[in-house]
């Protein structure tokens, strides 16, 4: 029998926004916030689908929601995003306190690499790997996600939000709904949570929808999808 090959992973895609005047030609959106990534050495992979748009066919019927790559604030439903986002934390979380019932909190994996980058030749990154993975709350975790029926995936990058309870992880739901993982400013600021630590993620949440919501109606926001 042949020996298994494990093929290495591909490189994962993260969401950057990019904010643009209100004087920006419609048909010039897409590239212009592709020009400003590039601006500061950041290549992309095209506009991604990212915001809830609002439109009611009838005054009398319902608003139905399409998602697209963004545009004019005004007709964007941050509200919608961020509301849904929370309630599917919230869901997430009673699936989660089920499945860790009865397991110890997990330090995340952030501090396994923290130890093998200070005492890289005695902890090396295998081994940080495998602390980490053994922790019974991860391993249930992942025991979880492999369940081909499961109700949801429990992704252990959430580890520490997890752990914070429900009412912050929903809350951390409705942070996450519309920022992503870069936020190109008005001003030309860069925003960015830098690390997987809940902290400076947090941080970074907390500026970012700030900023998202000090924009004029006509302003334009953009979803790229970025290395």
């Amino acid at each position: 029998m042949p020996a298994l090959r494990v093929l290495p992973k591909e490189t994962p895609m993260s969401l950057s926004l990019v904010c643009l005047p209100d004087d920006t030609p419609a048909e010039r959106i897409a590239a212009a916030a592709e020009a400003s990534l590039a601006a500061l050495s950041l290549t992309t992979h095209g506009p991604a689908d990212h915001f809830l748009a609002g439109r009611r066919r009838h005054w009398f019927s319902r608003i139905e929601h399409e998602s697209i790559a963004g545009g004019r604030l005004h007709h964007l439903d941050l509200a919608a995003m961020r509301n849904a986002a929370y309630q599917l934390n919230w869901y997430r979380w009673t699936v989660w306190q089920q499945v860790v019932a009865n397991t110890r909190p997990a330090q995340p994996y952030w501090t396994f690499l923290a130890h093998h980058r200070t005492t890289p030749t005695r902890y090396p990154l295998d081994r940080a790997q495998q602390d980490y993975l053994a922790q019974p709350r991860v391993l249930v975790m992942n025991t979880y996600n492999a369940l081909p029926h499961r109700a949801m995936d429990l992704p252990t990058s959430h580890l520490e939000a997890l752990q914070l309870g429900s009412h912050a992880y929903a809350h951390f739901g409705w942070l996450s709904a519309v920022p992503g993982d870069r936020l190109l400013c008005l001003d030309g600021t860069l925003l960015t949570a830098g690390t997987g630590q809940l902290a400076p993620r947090m941080d970074y949440l907390a500026e970012a929808n700030g900023q998202i919501d000090t924009l004029a109606p006509d302003d334009i926001v953009v979803a790229l999808r970025t290395p």
